[in-house]
């Protein structure tokens, strides 16, 4: 019987370890001490001999904050780099004995204080939330892959068993699956398993309210810090529909949970199996639409399949195109959401900022955004409509099923639509993510004559971008009578000339009239926003000079400037009593209702016609006890207006308006801001649409250009 029992033992370690014979493994014991914003961690680490190559010299990183020290007479540990007083980490060699082992297992100790602050800087500004690489204290802990706390070693991919003792009125939320949760010995005791290869581990802690439901085999989870049962089930049951449409269209959820976490910062951020979201921000009601499925889908797509970071993040925009745009799409507003995305791009992306695809890591400023996420979902979708939806889904499903829990890049993308369309994209690939630019299109010599009873429609189009044609297939829209004839035209010349024949006499043609394609936008094409004025690379303020609101206004101006200058842009603080006129053709922000340029415009009266009566009252209203900003056209360039009556507005004004930069018009309310009022003023007629005339009179048309068919329903 013994030697039943000691046969089985051996094998049983041999399976044990031959889990971890193709990677690190962390066993990490925690206390954590919220009181003291300390931290104590035992960490036996699993590190496969075959993974050390002869001559290498083991290294691995660590907070320089924590005090270690190694728990074996086996290995010894010693600072590899002498400790300068910079930087965030210190690095650490292992010397350990010779063996011929599959694995070393070397246990360390360590501990220290975790103090990191909340940064809310021009930067953070310019990326439109705070950060912090790591605290613990009394309103709760974030320790991630950022705060080096965890022994990282050159492998970028590891598993971990998470195990935390801690107060027993908080929890923890980390990767993987939570398989102990109990009060021992007055303390709070959770472990969490993550056999899953991954690039960090998170410790998230506070005092919530839990709530749960199940979704087929997943857990659904949200952590409140504020008890709310009827929040909690709008996220419960919408994550269970999100799954499901998510697992129709990729495949299986790679996590046995999904849990929504409230933070005690504002934050949009995705981590495996979870996301962190802001107190604020997880009770805005279209957040359940936008920024949360959002980071469900990372789930799939940068938390499951990892982001080679040397060659590009793709992550972001194809997440944005089968989220964000997707949603969009789902209700008929996807070319809509097209049209934000390429103002975007030729709002805040300039000559000197502009940059290809690849080179795209994190998102930073408004400029890196519109290409990474932007220009990266419009390349999404040109790519879907060359291939067809039906190969396009498959082709990712292939691109998941090969490299879950893996890095992978652009070219393991590429080498999915290969393989499931049987097609080389290499050409399309190259030019939409290794070049910088975007085309600028330009219709011209339209005409229509009727020859042998049909109607002969020729037109030119033309790239105007100084950099080098781009190959392009560009929907055109023939309005006739009663339907809509879309037919894509073959681009790649710098100007080329067609021809299309019709039984009966076009009323209209408009290039483009989806935004299929990715390309600068002329201004006459989208309506005056905020963003154009946020965009421009050298801008002004003007400033009340005699306002009881010139403090709150004054260092509203000071921020901007600090974020712009953060973006490579620059932005001039001048104010109104030094001025004769607002400068024609230039950016410029008219601040404060007192501000003497402020009565030179009224959109009461400009735009009266956009408004229904009860609207122009809640301008009139706003206009004397609220907020009202605005944006209109200024010659070649657009003016931006911000007026306040709550002096507790303004810094929340100062926080939030970049992030409605595709409207033209505002309206706040109260001293938090609340949003009540928000939309756009008509664009101009587009340069890319030509009404015919026959005999000095337009044609009537009954047809409509229905929106395209939504990638999955």
């Amino acid at each position: 019987m013994k030697n039943k029992i000691k046969i089985l033992t051996i094998l049983f370690s041999i399976i044990f370890l031959g889990g971890f014979a193709q990677g690190v493994h962390h066993n990490l014991n925690v206390d954590l001490n919220i009181k003291h914003q300390s931290i104590s961690v035992v960490d036996t680490i699993t590190y496969p001999a075959g993974l050390i190559k002869p001559g290498d010299v083991l290294t691995f990183t660590l907070n320089r904050n924590l005090t270690l020290s190694s728990l074996s007479e086996y290995y010894t540990i010693t600072e590899a780099k002498p400790e300068d007083g910079s930087g965030e980490r210190i690095t650490y060699a292992v010397t350990y004995p010779p063996s011929k082992m599959a694995f070393l297992e070397i246990p360390v100790e360590y501990s220290g204080k975790i103090t990191g602050d909340i940064e809310q800087g021009a930067a953070e500004y310019a990326r439109g939330f705070s950060d912090t690489d790591g605290i613990i204290a009394d309103a709760g802990v974030y320790l991630a892959g950022s705060t080096y706390w965890v022994p990282s070693f050159r492998e970028p991919l590891f598993t971990y068993d998470l195990t935390v003792e801690l107060r027993k009125d908080w929890n923890v939320v980390s990767q993987g699956k939570r398989t102990i949760d109990k009060i021992q010995d007055g303390k709070r005791l959770v472990k969490y398993e993550c056999p899953n290869p991954t690039e960090e581990v998170y410790l998230i802690s506070a005092g919530w309210t839990e709530y749960s439901q199940k979704a087929g085999d997943v857990l659904v989870e949200a952590f409140l810090r504020t008890p709310d049962s009827a929040l909690a089930e709008r996220y419960l049951g919408a994550t269970s529909g999100y799954l499901d449409m998510y697992v129709e269209l990729l495949g299986p959820y790679p996590y046995t949970k999904f849990a929504l976490v409230e933070n005690f910062w504002e934050t949009g951020y995705g981590m495996p199996s979870f996301t962190l979201l802001g107190e604020k921000i997880i009770r805005f009601p279209f957040i359940l639409y936008s920024s949360y499925p959002h980071e469900l889908l990372h789930n799939w797509w940068g938390n499951s399949v990892y982001v080679d970071w040397d060659s590009g993040n793709w992550c972001e925009g194809l997440t944005a195109y089968m989220a964000d745009h997707l949603l969009k799409e789902q209700r008929g507003q996807g070319a809509a959401y097209r049209r934000t995305t390429l103002q975007k791009f030729t709002d805040y992306v300039n000559n000197e900022n502009d940059f290809p695809v690849v080179d795209f890591r994190n998102r930073s400023d408004a400029a890196e955004e519109a290409i990474g996420y932007g220009k990266c979902l419009m390349f999404n979708h040109m790519l879907r409509q060359k291939t067809g939806s039906l190969k396009y889904i498959d082709a990712y499903r292939d691109f998941y099923k090969e490299n879950k829990f893996k890095i992978a890049s652009f070219d393991d993308i590429l080498a999915s639509f290969k393989k499931t369309t049987g097609e080389d994209y290499t050409v399309f690939f190259d030019q939409w993510l290794k070049r910088k630019g975007a085309p600028e299109i330009k219709l011209s010599n339209v005409n229509v004559e009727k020859v042998d009873g049909n109607y002969k429609l020729a037109f030119s189009l033309a790239q105007l971008q100084k950099e080098d044609v781009f190959e392009m297939e560009i929907p055109v829209a023939v309005y006739l009578k009663n339907e809509v004839k879309v037919v894509n035209v073959s681009m790649d010349q710098r100007k080329k000339d067609f021809v299309f024949n019709y039984f009966e006499a076009p009323v209209k043609i408009v290039i483009d009239p989806r935004f299929d394609v990715f390309r600068r936008l002329d201004k006459a094409e989208t309506p005056p926003s905020l963003s154009q004025v946020f965009g421009t690379r050298e801008g002004m303020i003007v400033l009340p000079k005699n306002s009881e609101m010139f403090d709150g206004y004054s260092m509203l101006a000071e921020t901007w400037k600090q974020t712009q200058e953060a973006q490579g842009k620059s932005l001039e603080i001048v104010f109104d009593s030094d001025l004769k006129k607002i400068p024609e053709g230039k950016a410029v922000w008219v601040i404060g209702f007192k501000n003497k340029f402020a009565n030179t415009f009224s959109v009461q009266k400009d735009y009266a016609s956009v408004f229904s009566e009860k609207q122009i009252n809640q301008i009139n209203t706003l206009e004397h006890e609220g907020s009202l900003v605005y944006a209109i056209p200024n010659g070649s360039s657009t003016m931006g207006f911000v007026g306040t009556n709550v002096k507790e507005a303004v810094p929340g004004l100062t926080r939030l308006l970049s992030h409605y930069g595709k409207y033209s018009y505002l309206g706040f309310e109260g001293g938090r801001p609340n949003n009540i009022l928000k939309g756009s003023f008509p664009a101009k007629d587009s340069p890319l649409q030509f009404v015919f005339k026959y005999d000095g009179k337009t044609l009537k048309t009954s047809a409509r250009l229905e929106a395209s068919k939504a990638l999955i329903d």
